[in-house]
């Protein structure tokens, strides 16, 4: 959420008004501000189009990475096909496109928790005593 400079001012002088305790000048908070932009910010390209016109976009490694860490973020992620009870597709990981693509591309490890990684493509022991080698994961 970008604030005006004179929008902001007017929160500083509304906090001290309010007899809030250590609230930093406007000059310092900006200057908080850029720092943190500067470490935690998601980085803008700038990009060339084929008229000529220059523009931006953001870096998408840091969105993506983002997304990742963020806690409130990281439990709404799929990253296995899912086969719905009731056979409906209504979200891209119900997609038979998900099912059916190189299991190259899509998520090579399965986390079972307590430390216990499984992997496509290699030689796994089933509970049973069977060995199977899984080609993809599905969630059902």
């Amino acid at each position: 959420l970008r604030i005006s400079d004179s929008l902001m001012k007017m929160f500083i002088w509304a906090m001290r008004e309010c007899g809030a305790k250590d609230v930093p000048s406007f000059y310092a908070l900006r200057k908080s501000q850029r720092g943190l932009n500067s470490t935690q910010g998601i980085p803008n390209i700038e990009c060339k189009s084929a008229q000529g016109k220059i523009f931006y976009v953001n870096d998408p490694q840091m969105i993506i990475a983002n997304d990742w860490t963020n806690p409130n973020v990281r439990p709404l992620l799929h990253f296995y096909p899912e086969i719905p009870e009731d056979g409906i597709v209504c979200e891209v990981w119900h997609a038979e496109k998900w099912r059916t693509m190189d299991p190259e591309l899509l998520s090579p490890m399965y986390d079972a928790g307590s430390g216990k990684h499984f992997y496509v493509f290699e030689l796994l022991k089933l509970r049973d005593g069977s060995f199977v080698i899984p080609v993809r994961w599905i969630v059902k």
